[in-house]
């Protein structure tokens, strides 16, 4: 009985206190934890990023040349990875293009991502081959164009830009966010050199700034 005792229940009564008081901080320390955890994983998306594995131009000419007008003629196959580097939010791509630049002026646009869009689980990668050409893409090269062109021709590496445009959303995010990125490619074209093969050497893209809030 505690009567008889009343040193020993004195110490239990302060122990019991001390025991109460440490898990009621343990409690609340852990929840602290768990709220930064879900707003350093939920709270800002970081941006896809992007690289062009493996680039093959078999066909890169000028169909025709004017004061006003040229077009190109080409065939393009890229091999573009994406990621989504959040640890913790997934991304669904709404859409994805790549617009094909030459001396700054487009010739060409393709879709990558396109009708129901693309989940992307977090910390993982996709991989997608865009296949592409035309027998006269326009492009307004103009004269200056049309020299770069022929000297790039000359020694059979071109200068060509891939421009990423798209729409991606994040997991517990309610807007679509406008996404762009610039990679810029030396292609090779296929066969200048007697059908020797082509190394390419892998680019990783741009990834520009979004103005918009909370993107």
């Amino acid at each position: 009985m505690c009567d008889d005792d009343r040193e020993c229940c004195a110490c239990f009564g302060r122990y019991s206190r001390f025991a109460c008081g440490f898990c009621i901080g343990l409690a609340i320390v852990a929840a602290v934890a768990v709220i930064a955890v879900l707003v350093a994983g939920y709270g800002h998306a970081a941006q896809p990023r992007f690289e062009v594995e493996d680039a093959l131009l078999s066909r890169f000419s000028l169909a025709t040349t004017s004061p006003s007008s040229s077009a190109l003629s080409y065939n393009l196959t890229l091999t573009l990875a994406v990621r989504n580097p959040n640890w913790a939010m997934a991304a669904a791509f709404r859409s994805l293009e790549v617009d094909y630049l030459f001396d700054g002026q487009r010739f060409d646009r393709v879709a990558v991502v396109s009708g129901d869009g693309y989940p992307l689980p977090a910390r993982k990668t996709a991989v997608f081959r865009v296949s592409s050409g035309a027998d006269g893409a326009p492009a307004m090269l103009g004269s200056a164009g049309v020299k770069a062109f022929r000297r790039q021709s000359d020694s059979g590496v071109f200068d060509v830009e891939a421009a990423l445009s798209g729409q991606v959303k994040y997991q517990l995010h309610s807007s679509w966010c406008r996404l762009e990125a610039r990679c810029p490619l030396k292609l090779n074209l296929a066969g200048k050199d007697g059908g020797s093969a082509v190394v390419f050497q892998k680019t990783k893209c741009e990834v520009l700034r979004s103005s918009q809030r909370g993107c």
